[in-house]
């Protein structure tokens, strides 16, 4: 059902993190690991949203800022279910399937594609494994 994709791996640059952290004022030290997912921030999702739509990041910036964005999601969804029926969820899902050339990797790993029981998943799995399912074909290694 799901095609492996880690031959499509990417990780935030240290170039693209130091310029989110200063444009969101966000803490950005040598000793954060995983950055993008530590200063996540479900209250900051139009923001970044807004962001993300201005056109004046590079591909690594979006890269970032949409890992900062997955899970930024899925926190919301833990907080509140009703953020699935809000206009930043629909926003988030039309970026993510719209840059999916970018974002395909992140897909993959956020799909938890190693199992078929979701009660160990993250919240957002459910609603990212369509947008997998849809593209995965485009990315699979010849």
């Amino acid at each position: 059902m799901f095609e492996n994709l880690d031959h499509l791996y990417r990780f935030p640059t240290r170039a693209a993190i130091d310029a989110l952290a200063l444009r969101f004022n966000l803490p950005n030290t040598k000793n954060m690991q995983d950055w993008e997912y530590e200063v996540a921030d479900a209250n900051r999702i139009a923001e970044f949203l807004a962001v993300y739509q201005s056109a004046e990041l590079s591909e690594d910036e979006k890269f970032t800022l949409m890992a900062m964005l997955l899970q930024s999601s899925c926190d919301a969804i833990d907080e509140d279910e009703n953020f699935l029926r809000s206009e930043n969820w629909m926003q988030f899902l039309e970026l993510l399937e719209r840059d999916i050339d970018i974002h395909i990797h992140l897909v993959w790993y956020w799909s938890c594609t190693d199992t078929e029981d979701l009660s160990g998943a993250w919240s957002i799995t459910p609603f990212i494994r369509p947008i997998l399912l849809q593209h995965q074909n485009r990315f699979v290694k010849n």
